[in-house]
């Protein structure tokens, strides 16, 4: 029999586009991925790369749709990527694809922030600065691709806009774009202005927890739509000195806070202040994450992860390590070629050994996060929370165990999803709080 509290999870990655139901009335919490699509950015006649968002939409349907045929539904929520955007025009239609945050467009996005200035971008949005970042984008942007639009949306809300109408700005996600004036959640109209673009494209900010329409006469929900917001929430946290290492194609590490941090020595170390989805902020920096390692796998001919890992891991050698947060590792022209020059590595060297040298230089670099932390807020890091992709390959988890010294609590691989679902369970009333959701999600009473 079908839970009366069964809701769907829409998880949108930038390489896997997910559907997911959750019953939130079982005692052992589970993620069931009903609809699992891969997809990537698709170049244009010009050569940028756009997402196929049409491709994207009518795949998320196809999951609902499953959901729905299997059994009751009492709520739908959407989460996804951060930084990028659709605009839509004055009858509600897209303008155009969406472009993908990894478009050379943005190449020269350091002229924009040498004229804004660095300081001053930190100081107002406590985000790190990253050519991805959407203000950057947005920049780019051509007078002919604005003049139609008339209000600017991120996926994630792009997709609820698709499925009810609604119009707006979910405010998790919308703190990763480097437009959001982290102390007082607003747009920053000083910024938006500095780029040029009229004040009126952007939707305010709403919270995560309100029901913003219907699809298929199923309540639509606002959740934590940044994917990384929606993750915290259903990560395994033990309390404050709890480290969240978010693994996908970035890896991003990070805690939970009560305030902003944008002091000169955050600034200094480039972390970012993102709006947690129920509150409260989300301390963190990213690391260019397992997208090195599957472009390099699509490079050998596609072998099957587990293989890969799994010889990885039997390597009894040291390997030689590379600075996984450089950005040449963003968008290259050829990753292998990039990992060969960057570790050192001959071309002859088998793939389980550029593997091995990939996820140990992940787990430093992520680490090294770990270590800018505690420096910075002078809270001591006394566990690792390992959620997403990264928590199905037990190599990363030992690996982290091993050169941290400290414990590992490993996640749910879909813990977005979990965490997208556990809003709508508060949204439902099935929770009271988030310290029950959390109880629910490991029983034996973790932190609020």
């Amino acid at each position: 029999m079908t839970s009366p509290a069964r809701v769907l999870a829409v998880d949108l990655g930038a390489t896997s586009v997910r559907v997911a139901a959750v019953d939130l009335e079982s005692d052992e919490p589970q993620v069931e991925v009903l609809h699992r699509w891969r997809h990537f950015p698709v170049p244009d006649d010009s050569g940028s790369l756009r997402w196929d968002w049409s491709g994207i939409v009518a795949e998320v349907e196809k999951g609902l749709e499953m959901g729905l045929e299997s059994g009751p539904v009492a709520s739908i929520g959407v989460d996804g990527w951060g930084v990028d955007y659709g605009y839509i025009d004055a009858a509600g239609e897209l303008v155009d694809q969406p472009f993908a945050y990894r478009d050379s467009r943005t190449d020269d996005w350091e002229s924009t922030a040498e004229r804004i200035g660095h300081d001053e971008l930190y100081r107002i949005t406590g985000v790190q600065l990253m050519g991805i970042n959407t203000i950057f984008q947005l920049a780019a942007d051509t007078p002919d691709r604005l003049a139609p639009a008339r209000h600017v949306l991120l996926l994630p809300d792009l997709l609820v806009n698709h499925l009810t109408g609604w119009v707006g700005c979910e405010l998790s996600n919308m703190s990763t774009t480097g437009l959001m004036a982290a102390h007082n959640r607003d747009w920053s109209y000083e910024l938006i202005d500095a780029i040029g673009l009229p004040r009126e494209l952007f939707p305010p900010p709403e919270t995560a927890g309100q029901q913003v329409g219907e699809w298929r006469e199923t309540p639509v929900h606002l959740v934590g739509s940044h994917d990384t917001a929606s993750a915290f929430l259903g990560a395994p946290i033990t309390g404050p000195g709890s480290v969240v290492v978010s693994t996908g194609s970035w890896v991003i590490v990070g805690v939970e806070r009560d305030a902003p941090e944008t002091s000169s020595a955050a600034r200094a170390a480039n972390f970012s202040n993102e709006a947690g989805a129920l509150g409260g902020t989300r301390f963190l920096k990213n690391v260019v994450g397992f997208w090195i390692l599957e472009q390099c796998r699509a490079a050998w001919g596609d072998p099957p992860i587990e293989d890969l890992v799994a010889e990885a891991a039997a390597v009894d050698q040291s390997v030689p390590t590379f600075d996984a947060s450089d950005h040449r590792f963003v968008s290259p022209d050829n990753m292998l070629s990039e990992v060969l020059s960057a570790s050192g590595l001959s071309s002859e060297a088998s793939h389980w050994l550029v593997a091995r040298s990939i996820i140990e230089s992940i787990v430093e670099g992520a680490l090294a996060v770990v270590a800018e932390i505690e420096s910075t807020t002078g809270v001591p890091c006394e566990d690792l929370a390992v959620i997403g992709g990264g928590a199905r390959i037990p190599l990363l988890a030992r690996l982290l165990e091993e050169k941290s010294g400290r414990d590992v609590v490993v996640g749910s691989p879909e813990a977005a999803a979990m965490g997208n679902a556990i809003v709508q369970g508060l949204a439902l009333g099935r929770f009271a709080d988030l310290a029950e959701a959390r109880r629910w999600l490991a029983p034996g009473g973790v932190a609020a």
